[in-house]
C-alpha cells in the first residue's frame, strides 16, 4: 500500500473513470478525458495511483496499458527538477514536479511490474523504469542494478522485463566498466541455456549484448584498456555466435536470433573491425553457407509462391516478432546489410574477390521481383514507381540486394565486369533451361539480370573490352517478343533505352524499340509496361538531347506519339505516376523547342490544372514549376502560359480574410516567382500592370509567414530581371512597393522566419536598383540592423549579415561610414553590433555564396584593417569562447566541455585574423580524403592484393559532408535557378580557389610587421594550420 495522500480515494475514483474515458470510441469523451487527465497530473498521489494501478492484475489489460502511458509521460514530464548546472530540466518545466514522497513510492511499486505475467506491461514498466533511470540512477536510485540482477536470475517474465530495462540503459565510462562485465556474464548464462529459456528471451541479450559493444565503443576509448575487455567477451561469445548461424534451417528455425546475431557481426565489421577480424575465416563461410542454403526456400515460398510457408504465422495479438516469414525476411536483408558491410570495410578485398561471380549470382537470385510485390504494384501503380524508382523507399530484400551490388562497384569497379559476364550467362542458361520445362516464372531471373546491370550502367557503357554488350543488347532485345510478361518487356525497355547512345544501338535497332516503347503506351496495355515505357521515353529523350544525328531525329518524329501516350495517362493517377509523367513531359519539350510549340495549348491547361490541384503537394508543385519553367524558356510559349496563369494567381492573390487562409497564396506566389524569373524584359503589362500590385497588396496584408517569405522571393525576382520597370512602376510607386514589403520582412515584431531570405533580397535591391534608391540604402541598412537585434535562428543571422559582407566587398568606405555613425541598438555603434553578431557565428554559416561572400569580406576588412590602422576596426573588440588550458579535468563530458572554455574580449581584427586560419583548416580538411578512425597498423592492413588501398566508404561520407558544409557543394538554396546567386558567383571577386586564396592571403600577411602580435593570439591547434602552409611562427 501506498502512503496516504490528500484525497486520496476521490482521486483514485476519478482517475479511473478518466482511464476508461479514454479507451472510449468516442472522440470527444476522449478529448475530455484528456483534459481532465492533464489537471489529475498536478495532484500528488496521481504517479503512485497510476502505478497500483498497473500493478492490479483484476484491471483489463487495455486499461492498464493506457495507466502505463498515462504513468511514462507524467515521469517524463514531472520527474526532473534542475539539471546539474541547476537550470530547470525539461521533465520539470512543464509544472509541478512530483514529490520525494510519490518518487520514492513508485520507485518501490515499478519493480513488481518486471514480473508481470503481460509481456506489454513488463515492457511498459520498464521503459519507465528506464526513464526513471536517466534522472535518479545511480545517485539515486542506488539499488536499481541490484533490482535488475535479481531479475535476471529469476523466471523467463522478470528476466524479460529485466531485459527490457537494459535496452535503454545508457552507460558512462565508470559505469560500463564496473556493471558491464556483470551484465554481460548475465546475457551469456541467458543466452547458451536453450533448454532453460526461450528464443524469444535468449535473442533480447543478443540486443543488449549489441548495446554493451556500442557503450563499450563508445566511452572506453583507450584502446588499450578496450582490448582486453572486448577479446574477453568474444573469446566467450564468438563460439556459440557461431554455432547458432550454422544451424539446420528448417521450418522449427526462429530467424529472429539469428537476424540479432548477424546484426551484432555487422555492428562489430562497421565500429570495432579489428576485434572480429580474426574471426572472420570463420564466420564468411556460415554467412555464405545461410545464404545459399535459404535461397531455394526464398525463391519458391515468396518470389514465386509455388509453396507454401512452412514457417510459423503469427495470429490475433501476437507480435511481429513471432511471424517466421518476416523474421525469414528480415534475416536475408540483414545478411546483406552485413556483406555490404563487410564489402565497404577493405580489409576483406582478397575474400571478396575469390567469390565475386559465385556473390552476384546469389544476389541476383535474391533481387527477383515476389509474387506479392506483383500484385501490389498492379492493384496500386504508386507502388510500382516508388519501389523502382532506383531502390525504392522500403528497405526489402529486393532493394538490400541491389546495395550490395552497388557496394561492389564501389569497392573493385571495373574488376567485377567478367564476373558479372559469367553470372549472367549462367542466370541466362538456367532462365532458358525452365522456359524450355513450361516454368511460368521463368522470365524473373532474366528481369533480375537486367535489374543487377542496371546498377552498374555506366561502367558497362564505357567497358566494352570486358562486358559483351552487344551479346546483352541482344538477349534484352529479344525479351520484346514475350508479351505475356508485360514486367520483363517494360524492363528490357527501360534497359534498352539506357544503352542507346552506344554505337552498338544503331539507327534501325532504335527505331524499332521506340516503335515498341509507343505500342505499350496503348490502352489495353499492362499499367506497369506503360509506366516502364514513360521511363523509357525519359531516358531515350535525355540521352539523345545534345547529339545532332540520326539518332535524334529518330527519336524527334516519335515525340508527337509519346506526347498522346503520356497525355492518355494523367487523368486518374496519382502523386508519384503524376510526378513522373510531368518529368517525361518537360523533358520533351526541352529536347525540342519547335515541339513545345505545337503541344504548348495541350501543356499550358495542363500544368494550371495541377497547380490548382495539387496546392499542397510540394513533390508535384516542384515538378509542375520545371515544367512552367521549361515553357516560359520558350519564347513562343511564354506569353499563351502567361495569358492562362496570370488572371489565375491575380485571382488567388486578391482573396482575404477566411478565403485567403485556405488558398495557399503562398503557392500563387511561388508560381509567379517563376515565370517571372524565366521571362525576359521588358515583362509583360500583365506582369507589371495586374501580377506585381497584387502580388504586393497580397503580402502587406498578410500575417503568414510563409506568404512573406514568398512574396520576398518575388520581389526579388521581378527586381532582377526588370529594375526599371519597377522603379517606373506608377511614377516612383514601385520603389514604394519595395521599401513597404521590404521593410515589412525586416520588422523586428515579425516572425524571424520572414527574414530567411532577405538578405539576397536586400542585395538585389542594392545591386540591381543601387542609383534609384537614394536615401532608401540607409533606411534599408538600418531596418536591417534593427532586425537583427531580436533574431536567434542562425540562418536569418546569416542571411542579414551577407548584406554587409557584400557590401563590405563592393563598397568598403561607405559602408564603414554608414556603421561607425549609426547607432546600435544598445546605443554603441552600429559596427560593434554587427562585427559581434557575425564573428561569433562565422564558423557556423553554410551554403556556397553566403559562405564564400563572408570569408571574402573578413579577407578584405582584415587586411583594410591592418594597412590603414582605421581606429573604426581597430578599436572594435569582440567576445571570444577560448579554451582554458588550466581549468580541472573531469571525468564528465559535459561538465568537461563547460570548465575548460570560457569568454574574453579580444580586438575584431584578431578575431578575423583566427577565422580565416579556421576557413583555410576546414577548406584543407575538406580535400583530405583518406580519412581513417583506425590506427595507422590496421591502415596497413586495408591495402588489396594490388597494394593499392580501395576506397572507404567512411571517408567519402565523411568528404561530402565536409564538402556540403563549405563550398565544394551547393546547399539546397544554391541550385541553378537562383540566378542572382549564380550570377554574383561568376562575377570576378569569386572567380578563385578559397584554399589557394586564403592560403596565399596569410602567407603574403606572413611578411607584415604586425603579423608577431597577431601571432601571439593564437592556439597551437591555430599554429599548426599556419606551419603547413610553411608559415613560420614562434
Amino acid at each position: 500500500m501506498s502512503l496516504a495522500f490528500q484525497n486520496a480515494e476521490s482521486v483514485k475514483q476519478t482517475l479511473l473513470e478518466e482511464l476508461q474515458n479514454l479507451l472510449s470510441s468516442e472522440t470527444r469523451i476522449r478529448q475530455s478525458a484528456e483534459q481532465r487527465m492533464k489537471q489529475l497530473e498536478f495532484t500528488e498521489g496521481y504517479g503512485v495511483y497510476l502505478s497500483e494501478l498497473i500493478m492490479n492484475q483484476s484491471f483489463d489489460l487495455p486499461l492498464r496499458q493506457i495507466a502505463c502511458v498515462m504513468l511514462t509521460r507524467y515521469v517524463e514530464n514531472h520527474w526532473g527538477e534542475c539539471d546539474e548546472e541547476g537550470n530547470p530540466s525539461e521533465a520539470g518545466r512543464c509544472g509541478l514536479v512530483a514529490t520525494d514522497q510519490a518518487k520514492r513510492t513508485i520507485r518501490k511499486i515499478l519493480p513488481n511490474g518486471l514480473y508481470d505475467p503481460n509481456s506489454k506491461i513488463r515492457s511498459s514498466v520498464a521503459h519507465t523504469i528506464s526513464t526513471i533511470a536517466t534522472t535518479d540512477w545511480p545517485s539515486v536510485w542506488t539499488e536499481l542494478f541490484d533490482i535488475i540482477i535479481k531479475c535476471l536470475g529469476g523466471n523467463e517474465n522478470s528476466i524479460h522485463g529485466a531485459m527490457q530495462i537494459l535496452q535503454d540503459f545508457i552507460y558512462d565510462e565508470k559505469q560500463i566498466v564496473e556493471l558491464g562485465p556483470v551484465v554481460i556474464s548475465e546475457v551469456y548464462r541467458i543466452f547458451e541455456s536453450e533448454q532453460n529459456y526461450s528464443i524469444k528471451t535468449r535473442t533480447l541479450a543478443i540486443r543488449i549484448l549489441k548495446k554493451l559493444f556500442y557503450s563499450i565503443s563508445l566511452n572506453i576509448t583507450d584502446k588499450q584498456e578496450q582490448a582486453p575487455m572486448m577479446n574477453s567477451i568474444l573469446t566467450n561469445f564468438m563460439e556459440k555466435l557461431i554455432h547458432y548461424l550454422s544451424m539446420n534451417s528448417g521450418t522449427a528455425s526462429n530467424f529472429m536470433l539469428r537476424t540479432e546475431i548477424v546484426k551484432i557481426l555487422t555492428f562489430l565489421v562497421t565500429g570495432m573491425s579489428k576485434y572480429i577480424q580474426s574471426y572472420m575465416e570463420r564466420i564468411l563461410p556460415v554467412i555464405w553457407q545461410l545464404l545459399t542454403q535459404i535461397a531455394d526456400t526464398y525463391v519458391k515460398v515468396i518470389v514465386n509462391q509455388t509453396e507454401t510457408s512452412p514457417f510459423p504465422v503469427a495470429y490475433g495479438d501476437s507480435s511481429d516478432d513471432e511471424d517466421e516469414l518476416t523474421n525469414f525476411t528480415n534475416m536475408i536483408v540483414q545478411i546483406f546489410e552485413f556483406i555490404q558491410c563487410v564489402i565497404g570495410a577493405g580489409k576483406f578485398r582478397a575474400t571478396i574477390k575469390n567469390v565475386l561471380t559465385d556473390l552476384i549470382y546469389i544476389v541476383i537470385v535474391y533481387i527477383q521481383v515476389p509474387e506479392e510485390q506483383i500484385e501490389d504494384w498492379q492493384e496500386d501503380p504508386e507502388k510500382f514507381v516508388d519501389d523502382e524508382d532506383d531502390g525504392g523507399m522500403e528497405l526489402t530484400v529486393r532493394v538490400s540486394g541491389q546495395d550490395v551490388l552497388v557496394a561492389l562497384y564501389e569497392e573493385v569497379g571495373n574488376e567485377l565486369l567478367p564476373s558479372l559476364q559469367e553470372a549472367l550467362s549462367r542466370h541466362m542458361n538456367v532462365a532458358e533451361a525452365e522456359k524450355a520445362a513450361g516454368n511460368e516464372f521463368w522470365w524473373k531471373i532474366q528481369e533480375a539480370c537486367m535489374v543487377a546491370v542496371h546498377a552498374y550502367n555506366e561502367l558497362v557503357l564505357h567497358s566494352h573490352d570486358q562486358f559483351d554488350l552487344l551479346n546483352y543488347l541482344t538477349v534484352v532485345r529479344n525479351c520484346l517478343n514475350y508479351h505475356d510478361c508485360p514486367h520483363l518487356v517494360g524492363r528490357a525497355l527501360w534497359t534498352l533505352s539506357t544503352y542507346s547512345s552506344s554505337k552498338l544501338f544503331n539507327p534501325q535497332m532504335l527505331d524499332e524499340i521506340l516503335m515498341v516503347t509507343l505500342q505499350s503506351l496503348q490502352a489495353d496495355k499492362s499499367i506497369i509496361l506503360k509506366i516502364s515505357a514513360i521511363r523509357a521515353i525519359y531516358s531515350f529523350v535525355k540521352t539523345h538531347e545534345k547529339p545532332n544525328d540520326e539518332k535524334r531525329i529518330l527519336v524527334q518524329n516519335k515525340l508527337s506519339g509519346f506526347l498522346e501516350g503520356i497525355l492518355d495517362l494523367v487523368p486518374g493517377c496519382k502523386s508519384s505516376v503524376l510526378g513522373m509523367l510531368l518529368e517525361a513531359l518537360t523533358t520533351i519539350i526541352t529536347f525540342d523547342p519547335s515541339f513545345a510549340v505545337t503541344a504548348q495549348n495541350k501543356l499550358i491547361p495542363l500544368a494550371l490544372a495541377v497547380f490548382l490541384k495539387y496546392p499542397e503537394d510540394p513533390f508535384i508543385l516542384e515538378i509542375v514549376q520545371e515544367l512552367i519553367k521549361a515553357l516560359c524558356q520558350n519564347p513562343h510559349c511564354l506569353q499563351p502560359l502567361q495569358d492562362k496563369f496570370i488572371s489565375t494567381i491575380v485571382s488567388i492573390l486578391s482573396l482575404q480574410d477566411e478565403q485567403a487562409s485556405t488558398a495557399k497564396q503562398d503557392i500563387a506566389l511561388d508560381v509567379l516567382t517563376t515565370i517571372v524569373k524565366y521571362s525576359q524584359a521588358p515583362l509583360s503589362a500583365a506582369l507589371i500592370e495586374n501580377a506585381f500590385p497584387a502580388m504586393i497588396h497580397c503580402v502587406l496584408r498578410s500575417d503568414d509567414h510563409a506568404v512573406m517569405v514568398a512574396g520576398g522571393e518575388c520581389l526579388r525576382a521581378y527586381i532582377f530581371v526588370s529594375p526599371e520597370q519597377i522603379y517606373a512602376y506608377k511614377n516612383g510607386e514601385g520603389l514604394n512597393y519595395t521599401m513597404q514589403l521590404t521593410t515589412l520582412l525586416l520588422n523586428p515584431m515579425n516572425n524571424e522566419l520572414t527574414a530567411g531570405q532577405i538578405g539576397r533580397l536586400v542585395i538585389t535591391i542594392i545591386t540591381k536598383m543601387g542609383n534609384m534608391l537614394g536615401e532608401n540604402v540607409d533606411l534599408l541598412l538600418k531596418a536591417v540592423i534593427s532586425k537583427m537585434q531580436l533574431v536567434e535562428c542562425l540562418k536569418v543571422i546569416m542571411s542579414l549579415v551577407v548584406v554587409f559582407a557584400h557590401l563590405f566587398l563592393t563598397q568598403t568606405e561607405a559602408v564603414l561610414n554608414f556603421l561607425s555613425t549609426v547607432p546600435g541598438p544598445t546605443g554603441e555603434p552600429a559596427m560593434q553590433f554587427v562585427f559581434n553578431n557575425w564573428l561569433s557565428k562565422q564558423t557556423s554559416f553554410f551554403g556556397a555564396y553566403e559562405r564564400k561572400v563572408t570569408t571574402m569580406a573578413l579577407c578584405k576588412l582584415f587586411e583594410y584593417g591592418v594597412t590603414t590602422q582605421d581606429s573604426r576596426l581597430t578599436s572594435i573588440n569582440v567576445k571570444d569562447l577560448v579554451i582554458n588550458e588550466t581549468a580541472n579535468q573531469t571525468t564528465r563530458v559535459k561538465t568537461r566541455s563547460q570548465t575548460n572554455h570560457q569568454w574574453v574580449s579580444m580586438p575584431a581584427l584578431v578575431k578575423m585574423f583566427k577565422l580565416l586560419i579556421n576557413e583555410l583548416s576546414h577548406l584543407k580538411e575538406a580535400h583530405f580524403v583518406d580519412y581513417e578512425t583506425e590506427t595507422d597498423d590496421e591502415e596497413e592492413s586495408h591495402l588489396g592484393e594490388s597494394g593499392e588501398k580501395p576506397t572507404n566508404n567512411a571517408s567519402a561520407k565523411f568528404q561530402s559532408f565536409i564538402s556540403d558544409l563549405y563550398f565544394a557543394t551547393d546547399d539546397d538554396d544554391d541550385n541553378d535557378d537562383d540566378q542572382l546567386t549564380q550570377e554574383l558567383l561568376n562575377g570576378p571577386l569569386f572567380q578563385t580557389n578559397m584554399e589557394d586564396n586564403l592560403t596565399k592571403f596569410l602567407q603574403n600577411f606572413s611578411s607584415s610587421e604586425h603579423f608577431p602580435m597577431f601571432v601571439s593570439h593564437l592556439t597551437e591547434a591555430e599554429k599548426g594550420v599556419l606551419k603547413s602552409i610553411q608559415v613560420e611562427v614562434a
